[in-house]
């Protein structure tokens, strides 16, 4: 403790908070250092906050592994040691197992549909609205019936100007022309491209580009949907829809607007093209792709998958030899 000559008394500490301490930090680090010193408290937390939020963990969905030791067991279906290719006959491939069936089974009932008779819409106590349907008694088709129609289409799909090396997408839900559709293409050795008729239309223009659809087999409702995306499918040169009762469509849909650069019929138009010049058939090898099928996916774009014919058809052997007693 020291006294000044006033006689007060004063400290060293109370001496460095005197006179404008302020300014003699100033001096003392420079007006530089202390704005300096600021930037750096505010940057510093934000670059560690980035570079540590940054590093995401990755999700490895497949890692490789190496494989050694002495072979395991092979597992198979005790009923038969012999590997079972051919559930029936002599056919090898989906067509001609259809056929086959067809004429076997043709005059018993194959395909049922019921008809719309009206719809209601009513809403829920949680105020989600819903749709019921009121549906009439089967109508049947038999094998023979069915067969038949799978030929005309086949033909008329080939006479649309269909090339066998090209493929067909199929873009509706389930119905009888869908599986209809389906044996023709495959009864001409066409490539079938199965599409959920739920898909946007980033989905949809995504699957058509990839695969290169040149002939897209639709519900007559999904017509719009096409039409506004038209301009950005590349491949498509026909377009087939199922016709519906209760939809009405413009005569000059495939021949004026944004369509117009594809031939536009329905499905009765082919069957018919189909019965008054038939083709022969040119069935499917059974290491053929027969079926090249998109998924919604849970993320991101639909996710496809290719299956052989030899695949199905030995699916099909199998299940009879296990279901037979």
């Amino acid at each position: 403790m020291m006294m000044d000559s006033d006689g007060t008394r004063s400290s060293p500490a109370a001496g460095k908070l005197d006179n404008n301490d302020h300014f003699s930090i100033g001096n003392g680090y420079g007006l530089y250092g202390i704005v300096g010193a600021a930037i750096a408290a505010i940057l510093i937390p934000v670059v560690l906050s980035s570079l540590l939020l940054g590093k995401k963990k990755v999700k490895q969905r497949g890692v490789p592994v190496e494989v050694g030791g002495e072979a395991g067991y092979a597992v198979r279906n005790g009923q038969t040691a012999e590997l079972v290719e051919v559930p029936w006959g002599r056919a090898t491939t989906m067509a001609a197992l259809f056929e086959q069936s067809c004429k076997k089974h043709s005059r018993e009932k194959f395909l049922g549909t019921r008809k719309l008779i009206h719809k209601e819409f009513f809403t829920a106590s949680g105020g989600r609205k819903f749709e019921k349907l009121h549906l009439g008694d089967y109508e049947w088709q038999t094998y023979g019936e069915v067969f038949d129609r799978a030929c005309n289409f086949a033909s008329g799909l080939i006479r649309l100007g269909h090339n066998e090396d090209a493929r067909a997408a199929i873009f509706a839900e389930t119905r009888a022309e869908w599986f209809i559709a389906f044996q023709g293409c495959l009864r001409q050795n066409v490539t079938v491209v199965t599409i959920y008729s739920s898909l946007g239309e980033d989905a949809l223009i995504h699957s058509l580009n990839e695969t290169q659809v040149s002939t897209l087999i639709c519900d007559s409702k999904l017509l719009e949907k096409l039409a506004t995306i038209s301009s950005r499918i590349t491949t498509i040169s026909n377009v087939i829809y199922f016709e519906e009762e209760e939809t009405a469509i413009a005569n000059d849909f495939g021949t004026s607007g944004s369509m117009s650069h594809w031939k536009v019929s329905s499905f009765s138009e082919v069957e018919k093209l189909g019965k008054s010049n038939p083709v022969p058939p040119s069935l499917p090898s059974k290491n053929g792709i027969a079926v090249i099928m998109y998924t919604s996916g849970s993320t991101g774009l639909p996710k496809v998958c290719s299956v052989l014919s030899f695949l199905i058809f030995g699916s099909i052997a199998c299940s009879k030899e296990s279901l037979q007693t």
